[in-house]
């Protein structure tokens, strides 16, 4: 899985765009303190969004102070949300993460120039 990372992806560091996500779940399976890589949230999150459809919305506080502040989900919690959609859509794991970010890449941008 040593594979080269293009300037243009989303995928940086230990993880490539050319991995499949069965080889992102098995890479994370082999040791548990990837987990911890806190460079890695921010590309499983768009992959996690992108297989997903839905977008992270993760309170703190608001019973509290009664205000509602945003927070990043943990790392483990987005690899355990792609492992759940993988296996309930078992032809994903074949699907490059390039690939499925491509698309989650394309509806952000439209997502923002029509102002959403």
């Amino acid at each position: 899985m040593n594979h080269s990372i293009t300037t243009d992806s989303p995928f940086t560091g230990p993880i490539s765009s050319d991995w499949t996500i069965e080889e992102l779940l098995d890479w994370f399976a082999e040791d548990d303190d990837r987990l911890g890589d806190v460079d890695l949230r921010e590309p499983l999150l768009l992959l996690e969004e992108a297989l997903t459809g839905h977008h992270w919305a993760v309170g703190r506080g608001a019973a509290i102070t009664g205000i509602r502040e945003s927070r990043s989900p943990a790392i483990v919690s987005l690899v355990r949300s792609i492992a759940l959609h993988s296996r309930a859509h078992p032809a994903l794991r074949a699907r490059t993460l390039g690939e499925v970010a491509s698309g989650a890449t394309a509806s952000r941008s439209h997502a923002q120039a029509i102002g959403r």
